[in-house]
């Protein structure tokens, strides 16, 4: 059983942690690789370690359990994941389970705060390096500027995490500089880095939030959850429809889809050929990032390509169970903002990313039931 006087370390522990993967995420996944590679590797290196070493400590000596299978459940859920971070080479999918299991019983407030200032630390300071030093040099890509990620949507994949930790923080005591900060973010990330993507997700949940402050009662009715729970499904299978259906040798035989694929960058073209042209497995392992020949930029199409058949069916067995869970309870201000999530990662591809999605840390309701999503009870 978990002492009380080591729960104040248990959260210095998991903040620190939170800390090492914003910096790994933020400064050491960026350009900075092209002009030092060894010392990033090292530094790479160092800061997953350090973090993982961090949320093993927390999950597995400083975390209290109210039963016997709940660490085993731990114990499984890293093995999984490590062994589909191996198989697949995405090191977030492991890193983005430690985050979850680590959360049990972890002031989310408090940990939300360290994030933020974390995260806009990072970004200042790539920005910095990238605008006046050669440590950030520009890679080319053929639409817009990179801002020291490599692609001008790692710069907005940053700027969401930021959006969504500071709305996620804020939402019960919301005042008029929120308000603009998030509104001012928001317009930055589509007119700076013209990232569509983010752009959409954060006026979704700015407009939903606005809409909830004077009718509460329509996010928090059996209608409303039912939606919720339904939209990850027909994103999926408008994904898969959409990506089958389009012919990037004569699309002109759908004009709706077409348009809209051109609305949304010639997305489908990406999707059907390199979802469609790619054979599944049970546990996945091809490439969804990359080169222009790999990368596929939506989620749910993603998933099930790197981890396998088996790592799609057990990731939307866990985004189900939570989005349900979160209806028992009653907790609409969560809803809406997996459902900006949702939108977002329906046109891009960083679900484990901490840096893009802090939501993580609801994790521990899926993992360990009802209990979890007691601690922190929605307001609305």
């Amino acid at each position: 059983m978990l002492l009380s006087q080591y729960k104040p370390l248990a959260q210095k522990a998991y903040c620190a942690a939170i800390v090492l993967l914003l910096i790994l995420s933020e400064v050491f996944s960026s350009n900075i690789q092209a002009a030092l590679p060894t010392f990033s590797s090292l530094a790479r290196l160092a800061l997953t370690g350090g973090a993982v070493a961090l949320l093993g400590v927390k999950i597995f000596f400083l975390t209290e359990y109210e039963a016997r299978w709940q660490p085993i459940l731990a114990a499984l859920v890293l093995a999984y994941t490590a062994f589909a971070t191996w198989y697949g080479d995405d090191v977030w999918f492991f890193l983005a389970a430690l985050v979850g299991l680590g959360a049990k019983d972890i002031d989310i407030k408090a940990a939300l705060r360290v994030y933020l200032a974390a995260a806009v630390a990072g970004l200042l300071v790539v920005q910095l390096l990238h605008f006046a030093t050669p440590l950030m040099p520009y890679n080319f890509y053929c639409r817009n500027w990179d801002f020291g990620y490599g692609h001008y949507n790692g710069f907005g994949a940053r700027l969401a995490g930021v959006f969504f930790a500071w709305g996620w923080l804020r939402h019960d005591k919301l005042c008029a500089i929120d308000w603009m900060g998030l509104a001012a973010l928001a317009i930055f990330t589509y007119k700076v880095p013209g990232s569509r993507g983010a752009f959409g997700s954060m006026a979704v949940m700015l407009l939903l939030f606005a809409v909830q402050k004077f009718f509460p009662k329509l996010f928090d009715n059996k209608i409303w959850y039912a939606f919720v729970l339904a939209v990850p499904v027909v994103l999926v299978v408008f994904s898969l429809y959409a990506g089958y259906i389009y012919n990037p040798e004569w699309p002109y035989d759908h004009m709706a889809i077409l348009l809209l694929s051109i609305f949304l960058s010639g997305r489908f073209e990406i999707w059907h050929n390199v979802f469609w042209g790619s054979p599944l497995t049970l546990l996945g392992g091809l490439p969804t990032d990359g080169d222009e020949h790999h990368a596929i930029d939506n989620t749910f199409l993603a998933v099930p390509m790197n981890k396998g058949i088996l790592g799609a069916i057990l990731v939307a067995a866990f985004f189900l169970l939570l989005l349900w869970r979160l209806a028992k309870k009653h907790r609409s201000t969560d809803t809406i903002c997996l459902l900006a999530l949702m939108l977002y990662l329906f046109m891009e591809n960083k679900p484990f990313l901490l840096s893009a999605n802090p939501f993580l840390l609801l994790a521990p309701i899926v993992f360990f039931g009802g209990a979890a999503a007691e601690k922190k009870p929605d307001k609305t």
